[in-house]
């Protein structure tokens, strides 16, 4: 699903309405691509630039999105060089900021903007900022969201610091929303569901009946 910082469809998802205003979320997705090759070249950045992408070695989902992005990229004229990692390496260039362009990865279990936004504070303030930016605007904007009351404008000041993160400054963004979809088998029992990716699922209950 394609979305804002927040999952799409939860209650303070930014509505399809407002997430189309924002840069690179549009349906006419050659006057996108015509829009970043002219703030490229506003930006001095040239035809054909190189840099190098970092991306963990994994099948789903990081290997197809780093394909789309790969092949997104070129078609505004830049020059990507994917670099595949195991998860070790990967994850420590992460957290160094040893790299040009990365792929992070987020999973969360509550539909809650303290949470869902965290990653977006200041590097001072989040451990999980590896774009490593500072901007007390954020984080002004996410004291006053959590201390809000009134949902609507809760809702406000979320949409607020998503368009800022998103749009004005355009320091990260999320490529997908992965739900994830289970099928049942009747004959599989004690299997329980995880409410999080983070969480390995423990085997150790599951069996399956011959009827």
């Amino acid at each position: 699903a394609v979305g804002g910082l927040l999952r799409p469809g939860s209650e303070y998802a930014m509505p399809e309405s407002e997430l189309t205003k924002l840069a690179g979320y549009g349906k006419n997705i050659e006057a996108s691509r015509t829009e970043a090759r002219r703030l490229l070249r506003e930006a001095g950045v040239p035809d054909g630039f190189k840099f190098t992408f970092k991306n963990r070695d994994v099948a789903m989902p990081y290997q197809p999105v780093g394909i789309y992005l790969i092949d997104q990229w070129r078609k505004v004229g830049l020059n990507v060089t994917q670099v595949v990692q195991e998860t070790g390496p990967y994850t420590a260039d992460l957290r160094a900021g040893n790299y040009e362009t990365s792929l992070d990865f987020t999973c969360d279990f509550m539909d809650e903007p303290d949470l869902q936004l965290f990653k977006y504070l200041s590097s001072d303030k989040s451990p999980a900022n590896y774009a490593r930016y500072k901007d007390p605007v954020l984080d002004d904007l996410y004291l006053k969201q959590a201390r809000m009351t009134d949902p609507a404008e809760r809702k406000r000041l979320v949409w607020a610091f998503e368009r800022r993160v998103l749009d004005e400054m355009a320091y990260q963004w999320p490529t997908l929303w992965w739900q994830r979809i289970i099928p049942h088998w009747a004959k599989l029992k004690g299997w329980k569901i995880t409410p999080s990716h983070y969480l390995n699922q423990d085997l150790r209950d599951v069996w399956l009946t011959k009827e």
